[in-house]
């Protein structure tokens, strides 16, 4: 169901209660630009999260961590590049956290909250695009724009754009 299908969306109070998020069904995709032109595309695997929505439809709480290590585009070099010390440090930096503060059920919804990345907290916040349940579960398709320096991650500024476009789907099991 597309949030843009007024009749057969679900609404937030619809959807209240516990949810845990399912890794291997999720994913979270990104767009940047290499030498500000060229269109570069990668992933970063999905580690844990959780939701909760009251009665009411507001959030309780999100929370999805993302495993940096996993980080890959599918070209090994820069991949390397990207995991090490001057972009997401992984080693030190092991997980990129997103923590939801709220649900705003407008058109169309939006999930506020805080990105973490490198240890620095930076405000984010998620279009949902689409909501599909599916019996005990439901599939959240959202998409955002995320300012790199803003997160701390500023290597090779004449090379890599700042902004990366996020694309994620997150597949919820009530729990």
């Amino acid at each position: 169901m597309s949030l843009t299908e007024p009749h057969t969306r679900p609404g937030p109070a619809d959807l209240a209660g516990a949810w845990t998020l399912e890794p291997s069904a999720s994913s979270v995709e990104f767009t940047g630009r290499h030498f500000l032109l060229l269109p570069v595309t990668g992933s970063m695997p999905v580690r844990s999260g959780a939701a909760e929505l009251d009665g009411d439809g507001r959030l309780g709480h999100l929370d999805v961590a993302l495993d940096v290590a996993g980080f890959t585009t599918g070209n090994p070099r820069r991949d390397d590049a990207v995991r090490g010390p001057a972009f997401l440090d992984t080693e030190r930096h092991p997980l990129l956290r997103f923590d939801g503060e709220t649900l705003a059920a407008g058109e169309p919804w939006t999930v506020s909250g805080l990105l973490s990345v490198r240890g620095r907290a930076v405000p984010l916040v998620l279009t949902v695009d689409e909501v599909v349940p599916e019996g005990a579960r439901t599939v959240v398709r959202a998409s955002a724009t995320v300012d790199r320096h803003a997160c701390g991650v500023s290597a090779m500024r004449a090379l890599v754009g700042p902004r990366l476009r996020v694309r994620v789907t997150a597949v919820f099991v009530r729990a």
